[in-house]
């Protein structure tokens, strides 16, 4: 699943006349401050961040510790360590990353870092997604979320294959692999990209 070499272009947006994105934002203020409710972590959040983390760890442990043996324990655990690897990337390690964890820097750091836990890195996914994906947000050839390649088509500005019309059924395999692409390759290969474009130099990561 390569990725093309970025070349960031100006891209200039289209001026918001209707007041939407104002109007939005106002009531999701609102929402808030009506219902006395804050805007990052209570104590659900940082249970489920215990919870997530414990689930991912522990079956970890007892693999290493060769608690679990070969048998159906070891595969339980496996499955645990999934599910716990999912809800970490889209429950944890994301809002970290999106500095909407916490008030304090650092814990989103920390927080955020969770995802060197489990084989990616945090630095390489603030810019693939905070920069790229949200401010080019499925521009073909700078939203790198919409070019995983020619097995899979999330931009109908990508060619049509034979194939494609399956992938409803076949993404969900590839899906599976994603942590596996990340610790062999993917980072490293965006490490490279990122520093060519600047976008190190940009996010003070150099």
């Amino acid at each position: 699943m390569t990725q093309p070499q970025i070349d960031l272009p100006t891209v200039r947006f289209a001026r918001d006349t209707t007041g939407f994105a104002k109007t939005l934002r106002q009531r999701v203020e609102a929402y808030f401050k009506e219902n006395g409710i804050h805007k990052k972590a209570n104590g659900a959040m940082v249970f489920k961040t215990i919870l997530l983390v414990s689930l991912y760890l522990g079956p970890v442990g007892f693999i290493a510790g060769g608690i679990t043996g070969g048998g159906w324990m070891f595969w339980t655990a496996e499955i645990v360590m999934g599910l716990a690897l999912a809800g970490i990337g889209m429950a944890v390690m994301h809002d970290g990353n999106h500095g909407a964890y916490s008030e304090n820097k650092a814990v989103n750091r920390l927080v955020g870092g969770v995802l060197e836990l489990v084989g990616g890195n945090s630095e390489m996914w603030q810019i693939q997604h905070n920069v790229l994906h949200h401010t080019f947000t499925n521009i073909d050839g700078l939203d790198e979320d919409i070019n995983p390649g020619p097995i899979l088509r999330f931009s109908p500005l990508k060619p049509l294959k034979p194939w494609h019309r399956f992938q409803h059924l076949y993404a969900w395999f590839f899906y599976g692999l994603m942590t596996l692409i990340w610790v062999t390759f993917k980072d490293f290969v965006a490490l490279n990209r990122y520093r060519k474009a600047g976008l190190l130099d940009r996010m003070g990561k150099s």
